[in-house]
């Protein structure tokens, strides 16, 4: 797949409960969450979406597209950021990533990328777990998305079975990103101290 026909998707509509403050603006070498996986994302795609119901909060960001919430629902989720970027790229396929996942390995980005055919989704599959935020999905879902947010079902993975999904294998990440770095993601403030700032 042509990365110039893919988009970078970058979810930062979270309460951050967990973390009891915005982390998507806590810092790692002077550089926030979100500034990292930002810069990240440029080196491979041409357009990059944050779908952001405060993009007041990120003055830092220059030269990025910020999209809020197309549907206001009663519980945040990330379905809707999802169906946001989706809706509002200029392309078919959106890679789309948390804002708090600043060890993103483009290796493995490139490789979905590559591996990337006819499916509707192309989700990594780790320890018996969907990464439904480090996946790549196409506009071919959309009504999918959008009913089950009609709905009130906004479990990302329930939309797995009704898609032509495609799973990347734990052994093919891990030939690329042995220690999964690329899928920890800071939601608690004891993870955060756990990193070497």
């Amino acid at each position: 797949m042509d990365v110039k026909k893919v988009t970078g998707l970058v979810l930062a509509g979270g309460n951050s409960t967990r973390m009891g403050q915005n982390k998507s603006l806590l810092k790692i070498d002077s550089k926030s969450l979100i500034e990292i996986v930002v810069e990240k994302l440029k080196n491979l795609f041409d357009e990059i979406i944050v779908v952001t119901n405060n993009p007041e909060n990120y003055p830092m960001l220059k030269d990025i597209r910020f999209e809020k919430d197309c549907i206001e629902t009663p519980v945040k989720n990330s379905l809707v950021g999802i169906y946001t970027g989706l809706l509002k790229s200029s392309n078919d396929h959106v890679f789309v990533v948390a804002c708090d996942m600043p060890f993103l390995n483009m290796d493995l980005v490139q490789h979905m990328l590559s591996e990337l055919g006819n499916e509707d989704i192309l989700v990594p599959f780790l320890e018996g777990h969907y990464e439904p935020l480090h996946a790549i999905y196409n506009k071919t879902c959309l009504a999918n998305i959008k009913h089950m947010i009609d709905i009130g079902n906004y479990k990302i993975i329930n939309l797995y079975n009704d898609v032509k999904t495609i799973y990347v294998n734990e052994k093919e990440i891990r030939s690329i990103d042995p220690q999964l770095k690329s899928f920890m993601n800071i939601n608690t403030k004891d993870i955060f101290d756990s990193l070497d700032k």
